[in-house]
């Protein structure tokens, strides 16, 4: 993945090992290499696809330097806020730091970015993540040696850097699906918290971090739920329509849910004579594959299809595993094995990225949970134990518990598949866009439960695309999704587990791991990687996932445990070649 990167020098550092991050940065060299930089004190560049953002780095003001990885989409309007006379976001970030009006600057930035600062003067090195911290950030502070980078990869290509395995991340991993807080593999590597900027003092070695927005700042609001549906149609529509140039190659991830639609219909309405290329994956036959066809038929967009089979899945997403640092099971990689065809059809994706656990609180399964801030109950349920209290701080203390669950299961489960892609695509979250998390988080949870806000909205707003096409969730059209039973749907899920036991594709599934993993060629690569003789896994986790898991699945049609199989192949796989460096073939 392209990013941003540097680090402290030591005495016997020089350029070359500058370049040595370079090329962990870039193995392929297909990325766009930024210059060099180093003076007698930090080595720091880039790399990115081109595609957005600034075009070079490092950009100076008043002898300041910046690296931005990433874009805004109101940094011309805010510096209005501010008389900033600066242009593009890495010159206004440099002049807000240099009138000390950083924070409030960042407080109002609508983007999705990452940056890091130095002052050279001062002695300071700041890094910054976005205001819900979606661009990955690592850092590493210990014995006097401080380390960045978009990947945990870079920062490990440090000689200096303590490489202590977090053994309680793997049982994390493996028990809730992904890495919480700010943890990594590595007890001395965190990812930054979002809305953050964190400074490093090169005379003092001192870290410190503070946040410059946080959800207290959204307050309740009058709206009735009529007027709530008007304004989240507007606020929706603005937040998409600010995420696209005419100039651009634009795409949309289409599936057979409500969000990466929505975003067509605002695209459709808004950008007639700027047609994109809509791309769906899934089984043929597929819900996903049939309702995306209905939607790109209203359209004047072109469409790709893409078809998983049990051959086409498993090793292409072997090297992406460690291209995601090993913090995305392989399970949820599915798409990411067609990104490299995607791209050349389009340069950027508008993600439907946690759309419905915005829009429609669908992380909400408990009215009861309603209007409350997140609490140590709630931990227990969503987390089993893994997160810990002192991580709900002050920056969630709204009477909502969703934005937790945004910056721990979005942000470092979901958003790992956003992260996956951007080798290839860049991505732009218009669900994300501040004006729409302002609004939603103003009004009563009970708005959105069940899916009420959200289906007025799309039905008021664009009723061409949801008021006969269903919804894959429920087999019907929003309109009327409201009266599918629990009953309805446990039936459902019973005729899908059916039809896989005896190897029948469900038109409502678009992967089926469960029958793949049974393909003999992988099945045999999985026996190889999961045996605890030789598995490094078993140095970390007191589990044989060969006799527990993968022998009785193979042997026993009517039992999946393809989740925990292929999470453990995740692990052993990034073991692996952070051990061998060659084992991925690299």
């Amino acid at each position: 993945m392209p990013g941003i990167y540097g680090f402290t020098k030591a005495s016997n550092d020089d350029l070359e090992a500058l370049i040595n991050l370079c090329s962990e940065m870039n193995p392929n060299n297909n990325y766009v290499q930024d210059d060099l930089y180093e003076d007698n004190f930090i080595c720091a560049s880039r790399t990115h696809l081109g595609k957005v953002g600034e075009k070079k780095s490092p950009l100076s003001f008043n002898n300041y330097k910046i690296w931005v990885e990433g874009e805004s989409y109101n940094h011309d309007e805010v510096s209005k806020l501010f008389n900033l006379t600066s242009s593009g976001l890495g010159n206004l970030l440099l002049e807000a730091y240099s009138k000390k009006i950083l924070s409030k600057f960042l407080n109002k930035l609508d983007g999705y970015f990452c940056a890091a600062i130095y002052d050279p003067e001062n002695q300071k090195i700041k890094l910054i993540s976005d205001r819900y911290g979606m661009r990955m950030l690592y850092w590493y502070c210990k014995d006097n040696h401080f380390v960045w980078g978009s990947e945990l990869k870079v920062i490990l290509a440090r000689k200096e850097v303590d490489k202590a395995i977090n053994k309680k991340s793997f049982k994390c991993f493996l028990d809730v699906g992904y890495l919480l807080g700010e943890e990594t593999w590595f007890q001395n590597i965190k990812l930054i918290k979002p809305a953050t900027i964190l400074s490093f003092d090169l005379e003092t070695f001192q870290v410190d971090q503070l946040y410059y927005w946080t959800w207290s700042e959204i307050k309740p609001s009058m709206l009735t739920f009529d007027q709530a549906v008007d304004k989240l149609g507007l606020v929706f529509s603005r937040a998409v329509e600010k995420r696209v140039h005419q100039d651009e190659r634009i795409g949309v991830s289409l599936s057979g849910g409500l969000d990466s639609r929505a975003i067509l219909a605002v695209l459709e309405k808004q950008f007639t004579d700027h047609p994109g290329t809509a791309y769906t994956f899934g089984l043929p036959g597929c819900d996903d594959i049939k309702i995306a066809e209905s939607v790109v038929n209203l359209t004047n967009w072109n469409h790709e299809v893409f078809y998983f089979n049990n051959e086409n899945w498993f090793h292409p997403r072997l090297k992406k595993i460690w291209n995601t640092d090993g913090m995305l099971d392989m399970t949820h990689m599915h798409g990411s094995e067609f990104m490299k065809d995607v791209s050349k059809k389009i340069d950027i994706n508008l993600s439907g990225f946690l759309g419905d656990a915005i829009f429609s609180s669908s992380y909400q399964k408990d009215s009861s949970f309603n209007d409350r801030k997140f609490d140590n109950s709630m931990s227990k349920k969503y987390f089993r134990g893994h997160l810990d209290a002192d991580f709900i701080d002050d920056f969630y203390d709204v009477n909502h518990f969703e934005p937790l669950l945004y910056m721990t299961r979005g942000r470092r489960f979901i958003n790992m598949s956003i992260v996956n892609s951007l080798s290839f695509v860049e991505q732009r979250l218009p669900f994300f866009d501040n004006d729409c998390i302002e609004l939603i988080f103003s009004l009563p949870d009970k708005y959105r439960f069940n899916n009420r806000l959200y289906s007025k909205m799309l039905l008021r707003y664009f009723p061409k695309f949801f008021s006969e096409i269903p919804w894959q969730k429920t087999g019907t059209p929003v309109s009327i999704s409201g009266n599918n039973s629990l009953f309805s749907r446990v039936v459902s899920r019973l005729v899908r587990e059916l039809k896989s036991i005896f190897g029948l594709n469900s038109s409502e599934s678009f992967t089926d791991y469960r029958n793949w993993i049974r393909n003999p060629v992988i099945a045999n690569e999985l026996e190889q990687l999961l045996d605890p003789s030789v598995a490094l896994y078993a140095n970390f986790l007191n589990q044989d996932f060969l006799s527990k898991y993968l022998k009785p699945h193979l042997r026993h049609k009517a039992l999946d445990y393809s989740n925990k199989i292929l999470r453990a192949a995740s692990i052993e796989i990034y073991l692996r070649q952070l051990n061998e460096r060659n084992f991925l073939n690299y």
